[in-house]
C-alpha cells in the first residue's frame, strides 16, 4: 500500500531541485571550485574521493525517491528527512539538504 500526499507535487519538486543542487555542488567541489559544501576543495585525497562517491550515491537515491516513488525506496517524509541529513553530511551542501528537509516537513505536516 502506497501513501499519497496531498502536496505530492510540491514534495517531488523540492526533492528533485534539492538533488540537482546537491549534484552540482558535489561535482563543483571535486573540480576544485570553492563552495559551501563540507568537502575541502584544496586537496584531492582519498577522503574526498570517498565522500564524492557516497555523496553521489545519496544524490541518486534522492532522485529515485522523487522520480520513481515506492519502487527502489519509499517516498515517505522520514526517508526524505534522512536523505536530507545524508546530503548535508556527504558534501552535497546545506541548500540541497534544506530543500529536501523542507519536502520532508511538508509530508510530516500532512501526516499529523
Amino acid at each position: 500500500m502506497t501513501k499519497h500526499y496531498k502536496n505530492d507535487g510540491l514534495m517531488k519538486f523540492l526533492t528533485i531541485i534539492g538533488a540537482l543542487v546537491g549534484l552540482a555542488t558535489i561535482i563543483l567541489s571535486l573540480a576544485g571550485v570553492g563552495n559551501y559544501g563540507f568537502i575541502s576543495p584544496v586537496f584531492v585525497t582519498l577522503t574526498t574521493i570517498v565522500n564524492f562517491i557516497i555523496g553521489l550515491v545519496v544524490v541518486v537515491l534522492t532522485f529515485l525517491a522523487a522520480l520513481r516513488p515506492n519502487d527502489p525506496i519509499p517516498f515517505h517524509w522520514l526517508v526524505l528527512f534522512i536523505l536530507g541529513i545524508l546530503l548535508a553530511i556527504f558534501g552535497a551542501g546545506i541548500i540541497a539538504a534544506i530543500l529536501v528537509i523542507i519536502a520532508a516537513i511538508v509530508g510530516l505536516i500532512e501526516d499529523l
